[in-house]
């Protein structure tokens, strides 16, 4: 028997064989609990309830800038996604370009968010759009609920910001034409709806997407994975050995992926789009470790601290425990 861990995770190509044991951290009994990233993320943020778990990195981000150091971070990165694709509008409003934005109340389910701070890093960087310049929205995403931030903020002085009563929601809101856009991890529920009056701001946002990565190099980092403080000090041994496990897991997901015979995933295009893949991104779209994803990090914290979410800016180094570093 090793040491006993929990695991909080969710179940990706690349995680799935730690969650059946094909893959096992050596020295550890891991003990992996399958979790959306809402749930996940709040419990973990308000009460440490895993002894390693995948996390928001800009609420990881976050809570390391307000000094709160319960966590230490391995440069494991189990979800990765363009954004672009993410900013929905009212096909009413008016709004044929991100620089329409300006002015605009635009909704988002949570100011934290890895997502948000990506977009609107987007939006000022490649397309003049600060974040003050739009009047922010917030409230429940896809029904009506009260609003929360899984973690406790506070909002930059100089935004302007309105929560929605819990008795209504964004996607209602954006059909309605009530608000002119949405920003988001997941898409609203009206877009799928025929007739409804919400499409995306970026129709081919793959071609918007392969542009940004050919001009910066950068496909966006969501989540990272953490490890209670006090069991990497009391363990420091932990740290690589998740590191090693989790890229072996990684490994073995992306030879499943690409193997001959029966598909792994209901995908009728998977082999073409495994090589379309390559093509853009090169052989490992998803590459862990400190070194390979230094500078998408930074460009990260960048972003996080220019949008007010931490109060100096952070650096990679103090995120990621110090023996990753050469990785």
């Amino acid at each position: 028997m090793g040491l006993s861990l929990t695991l909080g995770c969710g179940a990706y190509d690349r995680t799935i064989p730690l969650a059946d044991g094909t893959v096992a951290p050596d020295g550890i009994d891991l003990r992996m609990t399958t979790l959306t990233p809402g749930d996940l993320f709040r419990r973990q943020a308000r009460d440490a309830e895993f002894d390693v778990a995948e996390f928001s990195l800009s609420t990881y981000a976050m809570l390391h800038g307000q000094g709160d150091t319960r966590f230490v971070g391995i440069p494991v990165f189990p979800s990765r996604m363009f954004r672009h694709r993410s900013i929905f509008v009212n096909t009413k409003a008016g709004i044929a370009r991100p620089e329409d934005l300006r002015g605009r109340r635009v909704g988002a389910a949570e100011f934290q968010q890895t997502a948000g701070v990506w977009i609107r890093g987007i939006l000022e960087r490649e397309h003049g759009v600060p974040q003050r310049d739009i009047e922010w929205v917030f409230g429940s995403f896809n029904a009506p609920g009260p609003f929360h931030e899984r973690s406790p903020i506070a909002l930059p002085a100089n935004l302007r910001t309105t929560v929605i009563p819990e008795t209504t929601c964004l996607n209602d809101l954006l059909d309605a034409g009530e608000i002119d856009a949405v920003i988001a991890a997941q898409a609203p529920a009206a877009l799928k709806r025929p007739g409804s009056n919400v499409a995306r701001l970026f129709p081919d946002f793959v071609s918007a997407e392969q542009a940004y990565f050919g001009r910066t190099g950068i496909f966006p980092i969501m989540h990272t994975v953490v490890i209670r403080r006090s069991i990497y000090e009391a363990e420091p041994w932990v740290a690589r050995a998740m590191v090693d496990a989790f890229v072996e897991a990684k490994r073995m997901g992306a030879a499943r992926l690409a193997a001959d015979g029966t598909p792994y995933a209901g995908l009728p295009w998977l082999t073409a789009h495994l090589e379309e893949l390559a093509r853009v991104m090169g052989p490992d779209p998803y590459p862990y470790g400190f070194l390979a994803n230094h500078a998408t990090v930074t460009a990260f914290l960048e972003m996080h601290h220019a949008q007010g979410l931490a109060p100096r800016l952070l650096t990679a180094e103090e995120l990621f425990v110090p023996e990753t570093h050469a990785s």
